[in-house]
């Protein structure tokens, strides 16, 4: 193990320069304090150069090892799809860069263990894209629930109902990983991780229907929490009408989030001055801004309080492979 270094400035090069990056995260990469983007990287020159041209960075490539062999380079954002974050994170650690990576992390744990393992062992920190944690929404979320405004957290219930068009590497198993659940919905079993803690058992079933592609459309399945707590998830990527909203239930009262991307959240308690209060926080623009302050203060040593660690960021991944694991094994079946 080596010993963990610190930053004065963070200086990022971005491997997959797609939709996520231009809209999300590459703007929040130079526009945090202390951060700056040096370098990018597709496959496809012209658009690297026409994304580096748009959003102020030094260099472009074509190749990943290029990338990594910039010496100005300390810090790496990997925003390909899921089946390249493994490798890429292991040749990033060697290269002694920072990593932070799209979710899902991998495309199982096990390659998410292997990550974990090359960057403690290279001495650099391995970040997981679970920007919503930062949202002040969910922050004061955390707070109420600490706090035990609404009593001992006794359950929680996620439901997912959307029109999501299928196609794209995204419905490609080999590719992503998963459907719908792994891509979207990881986002959303991150957040019961960040609002009650670690899971202890996982139980479900998934389905595709109504058929048509080699990924989960359709899963159901039972969380119960290291705190005992119950949560009950349904996700249904092709459904009507569209629903996406999380209940939090407690011995006291209920935090419901409806949707679960709105920018108001309800505190519903017994107390009689306040049994339903609104609480309004505007999302972040670009959403990924906070997080990215947060973890840029990290790489410089500075207090930043918990952020989303490689070792955090699996766990969401284990529910995955849990709940995906009988469906995954049926859809190679059939295949052969």
């Amino acid at each position: 193990m080596h010993t963990l270094r610190t930053l004065e400035t963070v200086r990022w090069g971005i491997l997959g320069c797609g939709d996520v990056a231009e809209k999300k995260s590459g703007p929040a990469l130079y526009r945090a304090d202390h951060s700056e983007l040096t370098a990018v990287m597709r496959r496809d020159r012209a658009k690297a150069e026409d994304f580096a041209r748009r959003h102020g960075a030094k260099r472009a490539y074509d190749r990943v090892e290029d990338l990594l062999a910039d010496r100005e380079v300390n810090a790496v954002y990997i925003a390909t799809p899921p089946h390249r974050h493994c490798e890429q994170t292991l040749l990033a650690a060697q290269a002694g860069k920072h990593v932070l990576v799209e979710k899902p992390m991998a495309l199982n744990a096990s390659e998410c263990d292997r990550m974990i393992a090359a960057c403690h062992e290279a001495g650099v920190l391995l970040h997981v894209a679970y920007y919503r944690r930062f949202y002040p929404k969910f922050l004061h979320a955390k707070e109420v629930l600490d706090r035990g405004a609404i009593g001992q957290v006794l359950g929680a219930r996620v439901q997912v109902c959307a029109r999501s068009e299928n196609g794209g590497w995204r419905s490609d198993q080999m590719i992503s990983g998963g459907g719908h659940l792994v891509d979207m919905g990881s986002h959303r079993l991150d957040m019961i991780l960040c609002l009650l803690g670690d899971f202890a058992e996982v139980s479900g079933f998934a389905e595709n229907l109504p058929g048509g592609q080699n990924v989960e459309n359709d899963t159901a399945f039972a969380l119960r929490m290291a705190s005992g707590a119950l949560v009950s998830a349904g996700f249904h990527y092709r459904a009507f009408p569209p629903r996406d909203v999380l209940e939090i239930y407690g011995s006291e009262g209920t935090l419901t989030f409806d949707p679960f991307d709105g920018e108001t959240f309800l505190v519903r308690t017994q107390e009689a001055s306040r049994r339903e209060e609104a609480l309004s926080f505007p999302t972040p623009s670009p959403v990924h801004l906070p997080f990215v302050q947060a973890l840029v203060n990290r790489y410089r040593g500075e207090p930043s309080g918990p952020h989303v660690s490689g070792e955090e960021g699996v766990k969401t991944t284990r529910i995955l492979d849990a709940v995906l694991r009988a469906f995954r094994t049926r859809q190679e079946t059939d295949s052969r």
